[in-house]
């Protein structure tokens, strides 16, 4: 399945090209606030993290424009379990796969949204300063969906913010409903 799944977003980015009328390329990193949702969820809080990469623009026409994202992301959530502090820390290699509009005439507003694929890099929980591995309780895929607003400060700098919401479990077992959640808040730099 993740072969199958690589192979997809391989295919994807090939295909841009070959259909693009104008192609940028840029970096982007920002802050991330994420925690978990889900049925089974209580008590939870946000964790902060960082996340960096790159991505390209591919315009599709004078509105619409394609732009796939690769992104290290520092995420997890924070909860008190027993009265211990638990500090849960993730780290993914995501993958968005945008659909961005531009709104008004000037175009430096943009609304976007997409599917994200997410490779578990890094699983571990952290009580009262002591690291245990959990990545082998994970999922190691992640599927979710990303909506999200940028705003273009100059021809080469953006700001952006989204919201991001899981659609898979993060267990491997058991029947807990957990999916995670976060805000990014960054910036961009087209070349």
């Amino acid at each position: 399945m993740k072969k199958f799944l690589l192979i997809v977003c391989v295919c994807v980015f090939a295909g841009s090209f070959s259909y693009a009328q104008d192609l940028k390329f840029g970096a982007k990193a920002g802050l991330n606030l994420t925690n978990i949702v889900g049925d089974d969820v209580e008590d939870v809080d946000m964790k902060a993290g960082l996340y960096f990469g790159g991505f390209m623009n591919v315009s599709l026409n004078d509105q619409l424009s394609f732009q796939p994202e690769l992104l290290y992301s520092a995420q997890g959530w924070k909860e008190d379990f027993e009265g211990e502090d638990l500090k849960i820390k993730t780290s993914y290699l995501n993958i968005p796969m945008l659909l961005k509009m531009s709104l008004g005439t000037s175009n430096k507003v943009h609304v976007y949204a997409g599917p994200q694929l997410g490779f578990l890099l890094d699983a571990k929980v952290d009580i009262d300063g002591t690291d245990l591995d959990i990545k082998d309780e994970m999922n190691s895929v992640d599927f979710s969906f990303n909506l999200g607003l940028s705003y273009d400060v100059s021809d080469n700098m953006s700001l952006d913010v989204r919201y991001n919401r899981g659609l898979s479990k993060l267990g491997d077992e058991g029947d807990a409903k957990m999916y995670n959640s976060g805000f990014q808040f960054g910036a961009a730099y087209t070349f």
